[in-house]
């Protein structure tokens, strides 16, 4: 394994485990680097390191996740919303069921999205084109989706992943019981989608109050 790579495992550890306060050098060393400035080397600071390891995990999971999209278009699911949270849920669902605890990706950004760092999240980031399509198909689907319901539905999938994927390092948590939260999650997901807007959200809409 490269030493870029070793740095980019290191501080995903480390920024899930105990946040975006751990020092460059903390991440040097866990990734067995003997040179403590080998983090500003590689990627110039924090902000580079973090959007690298964006970039190495979100390259696979977006190749994966338009895969799906692709598909779902060819067989004429546009409008589906089982098929549509399906493509959104399942690219991080199989890396979560394959790393089976030993990555720490969803813990990081669940962290990562909760520290109010991330200020494009979700949808305008160069790291999301595949989540920025999806989105696009959703909001064709149900064009009175708002920007906050689409928010919390990310919030629900990343938060839930990430408490699967740390629940995998406890004694009894198998993949029997991945897939049956995992499957908990699509229906969950599904019914944010369809549940009708709040009161609030409704005069909000009608009196043009932000």
């Amino acid at each position: 394994m490269r030493a870029n790579e070793k740095i980019l495992i290191a501080a995903e550890r480390l920024f899930a485990e105990r946040g975006f306060g751990v020092s460059l050098r903390e991440i040097a060393v866990a990734a067995g680097q003997r040179n403590h400035s080998a983090v500003q080397y590689h990627f110039g600071g924090k902000a580079g390191l973090i959007d690298a390891l964006y970039e190495y995990r979100m390259t696979p999971l977006n190749l994966r996740r338009r895969e799906l999209i692709a598909d779902l278009r060819a067989h004429g699911l546009e409008r589906d919303l089982p098929a549509l949270v399906e493509a959104y849920v399942a690219p991080l669902a199989e890396h979560v069921l394959a790393h089976r605890g030993t990555s720490w990706y969803v813990r990081f950004t669940s962290r990562y999205v909760l520290s109010g760092s991330y200020r494009s999240w979700p949808y305008s980031s160069d790291h999301h084109p595949g989540v920025n399509e999806l989105v696009a198909l959703l909001l064709q689907r149900l064009p009175a989706l708002t920007e906050e319901r689409l928010r919390v539905l990310n919030l629900h999938i990343v938060v839930v992943l990430a408490d699967i994927e740390q629940r995998f390092t406890a004694p009894g948590f198998d993949d029997d019981r991945a897939i049956a939260a995992l499957a908990d999650l699509r229906t969950t997901a599904l019914a944010l989608l369809t549940a009708p807007p709040s009161s609030r959200t409704a005069s909000s809409s009608t009196t043009g109050e932000s």
